[in-house]
């Protein structure tokens, strides 16, 4: 007994030590499970149907279950190697299973294929391979491993198929950089954990400091309905840390980019990084807030420029790497994690603007209802495939204490009377599936004839409560049309929808399954919000989503469908709990510079308002330098007028000319700045080897690279790096150096000596292998 103790804690041990240290050969191992469910109702000739998996379809190939899983990285690792293992599969013999169909959209006829001669006229196992990496994505800056797993193989010449019950996915990983959108906040780590295979490894990642100004929820909005949109982030206040409005025109103004789209989403990154911002509305239709459209192809179709505001949520990295301007491409390194949730409320007007915001305030102080409608219109002649397969999909996720309401076209025609009175029940959520377009679509397909239900007929709608809804069908979504379906229910000022996730394009399925693809994504919001209670629609969406982020990182139909589902509708309104009618107090807070902060050059003085601040006037040292009257309150400050010191900034806030609230912070002053540059990574007499990501932090604005007084290369943005492919030099001693500038001017510079050696197997790796042997021979002795 005593050598099994010494083995276990030495397991313990190295497992411990490799976030400390990691070496080129670092590794952990995470465990997974499969169990047949079924195999259909022909037991020889049907789908393999493994629990908690998808179908991985190919046109006339065999039809195969697959998990996509997600497993964290430890903080700073750079991933190596990924490997699966597992033990004796279970073989079954004398099954053939069916083969994949093309993708179909739900406005086209399908098209059918025979099986792939090649694949079932061999022996030879399909998939060749039990697992399939599909790449590392970075959620709120926490690394994210996606593996897809295929507990099944198949030898289709002998009808003879493999099943592994269990899996183990290893992963090697050796030291890398910290991802520039790490924050380290409580509620980022809570919101991975609900990600990954394995929230042990949360552990590794520090805990970084909390804002020091909040502003959860963003509206950005156009000049004209500035005011209006004030309302509404002035009821927000009352709910969630910090609500402030800014326009287009200020966002252009203050913010760097090659269009008004980046300089948007930079300036969402930077109160994301800096503010804690969790969600963004924007306020307004395209004309007023514009839209980064993205490239997607599949299927034989391709839409240049689809409507995705994903954009504006999804921050890392600029879904354009290789700078064509065609964004979203399978090359363009997209990122599929969101960081903050994103909605529109598509105003024309200040007047759809005011419908909007009374329409957003008098539902969150609603009570909500415990019912849901379940719709179901065939998709194709005699309901083949089935399409009732998305209420099914999605009653799997509604408690019992709900009750569902099943409008089903196989249960006799659904009228537009029976589409209203539905609705007049006042479901809390309304699941639709059926053919459409821009600004239609069918809620009846073939029993009784089409019936097809128009942005004019919203008007006629009865219902007392606003309803979030789903659907599968085409285009009506397209928000950059003319007022589309989805805008119609949720810009309608007395019935219709809160919010509307609706497809920008073209909704997708298969000849053997109606809800494959499209359904998948709205059964997934159904599962977001009650199983995961992600009750707020935009964090519902983001939460939905990421089940099927693998997929649509390797498979284009699930990518185009990704990039389409839009949130119409406010992205911080919860849907299941009722919010209270006290309105906020009027207060005025100064969010930036923070108290006790050193400032120099022209400083940004901004605030965030709750209750009904009209007006904030702005002093230093109790001498007033501005009034301003209208929202974003804020002032700039040219510190190089003041001397250098201590100063206070006050700020003012009015409610038609009476003071309502004051705020005031501290800050020192100081133009004679000391730069510096300290670098991080590599250390000073460490030895190294392959690739190093060098690393620097620096209050300059640009870091040049030397290696042997050589440049490299530069970075212009916090954390400062450059990867270093130590192969390309000589074993030995070298020299890294970081030069600081601001503004192309030189200000400081840091120096390190370390050693490469490339010749030899890391230390890490030796120690961890003898280890491991010890703890081998312990066993076998006793």
């Amino acid at each position: 007994m005593k050598g099994k103790t010494i083995t276990i804690a030495l397991v313990i041990m190295l497992g411990l030590s490799l976030p400390a240290a990691f070496s080129k050969n670092d590794n952990f191992g995470v465990d997974f499970t499969f169990e047949v469910v079924q195999m259909s109702a022909c037991a020889t000739c049907g789908e393999y149907m493994v629990a908690d998996t998808q179908i991985w379809s190919e046109p006339g190939a065999p039809l195969v279950p697959y998990r996509s899983v997600s497993i964290l990285l430890p903080q700073e690792a750079e991933l190596k190697d990924v490997k699966v293992k597992h033990g004796q599969p279970i073989v079954q013999k004398g099954i053939e299973l069916p083969w994949g169909q093309p993708p179909c959209t739900y406005s086209d006829t399908p098209v059918m294929v025979g099986k792939n001669e090649t694949i079932y006229g061999s022996n030879n196992m399909y998939p060749n391979e039990v697992f399939q990496v599909v790449g590392v994505e970075y959620v709120k800056g926490f690394a994210i491993l996606n593996v897809n797993l295929f507990p099944v193989q198949y030898m289709p010449q002998s009808g003879t198929v493999k099943f592994y019950p269990k899996m183990t996915v290893e992963v090697q990983f050796g030291k890398g950089m910290k991802n520039k959108l790490y924050r380290g906040l409580a509620a980022d780590k809570a919101d991975v954990a609900g990600l990954v295979s394995n929230p042990d490894v949360l552990t590794t990642y520090e805990d970084g400091p909390a804002p020091l100004a909040t502003e959860e929820y963003i509206i950005i909005t156009n000049d004209t309905m500035l005011s209006t949109f004030q309302t509404l982030a002035t009821h927000k206040a009352g709910y969630v840390n910090g609500a402030t409005v800014y326009t287009v025109s200020w966002i252009s103004s203050n913010y760097s980019g090659t269009d008004t789209q980046m300089k948007m989403r930079n300036f969402i990154i930077d109160k994301y990084t800096n503010n804690g911002c969790k969600y963004v509305l924007l306020g307004g239709d395209t004309a007023a807030v514009p839209y980064r459209g993205f490239y997607v192809s599949t299927g034989g179709y391709t839409d240049s420029d689809m409507l995705a505001d994903m954009y504006f949520g999804h921050l890392d990295g600029s879904h354009n790497s290789d700078g064509d301007g065609n964004y979203g491409e399978t090359s363009d390194g997209v990122d599929f994690g969101a960081e903050v949730a994103v909605g529109r409320a598509p105003c024309q007007s200040v007047t759809e603007a005011q419908n909007f915001v009374n329409k957003v305030i008098a539902y969150e102080q609603a009570a909500k209802p415990l019912r849901v409608l379940l719709h179901q219109s065939r998709v194709q002649s005699n309901n083949s495939p089935d399409a009732r397969c998305l209420a099914y999909g999605c009653d799997d996720y509604i408690p019992g204490s709900y009750y569902i309401d099943y409008l089903f076209e196989e249960n006799g025609t659904v009228s537009k009377s029976a589409w209203i009175s539905h609705w007049a029940q006042d479901a809390i959520a309304v699941a639709h599936i059926g053919h459409g377009n821009t600004n239609v679509y069918y809620i009846n397909y073939e029993i009784g004839g089409t019936v097809s239900w128009y942005n004019t007929d919203v008007a006629s709608m009865t219902n007392t409560f606003w309803p979030w809804t789903t659907s599968v069908a085409c285009i009506s979504g397209q928000i950059e049309a003319n007022d589309c379906l989805a805008e119609a229910y949720v810009m309608d000022a007395n019935n219709g929808a809160i919010a509307a996730i609706y497809n920008d394009n073209y909704g997708w399925f298969n000849t053997g399954n109606a809800c494959m693809y499209s359904g998948e994504y709205c059964i997934a919001e159904f599962r977001a919000c009650w199983s995961d209670g992600k009750e707020k629609l935009g964090d519902m969406l983001n939460k939905a989503r990421s089940y099927l982020a693998s997929s649509a990182s390797s498979n284009t139909t699930y990518r185009w469908c990704f990039y389409e589902r839009n949130l119409v509708g406010d992205p911080e309104s919860p849907c299941l709990t009722q919010r209270g009618s006290t309105p906020p107090p009027d207060s005025v807070t100064i969010t930036n510079p923070s108290n006790g902060s050193t400032v120099s050059g022209t400083v940004s003085v901004t605030t965030s308002i709750t209750g009904s601040i009209d007006e904030v006037k702005f002093y230093i040292d109790g001498t007033l330098v501005s009034d301003d009257t209208s929202s974003p309150f804020s002032y700039s400050w040219n510190t190089t007028g003041y001397s250098d010191g201590n100063h206070t900034v006050k700020a003012d806030g009015y409610v038609s000319g009476t003071l309502a609230d004051t705020d005031s912070v501290t800050v020192n002053v100081d133009n004679v700045i000391d730069y510096t540059v300290t670098i991080t990574t590599p250390v000073s007499g460490q030895t190294y080897s392959g690739t190093v990501t060098c690393a620097a932090t620096s209050n300059c604005d640009t870091v040049k690279w030397y290696i042997d007084g050589t440049y490299v290369g530069q970075d212009t943005s916090s954390p400062f790096q450059y990867s270093w492919d130590t192969t390309a030099y000589s074993d030995g001693s070298h020299t890294v150096k970081a030069e600081g500038y601001v503004g192309g001017v030189y200000k400081a510079e840091h120096s390190v000596t370390c050693s490469v050696d490339n010749s030899t197997s890391c230390l890490g790796t030796t120690l961890v292998s003898l280890l491991i042997l010890l703890g081998a021979t312990v066993k076998l002795r006793r």
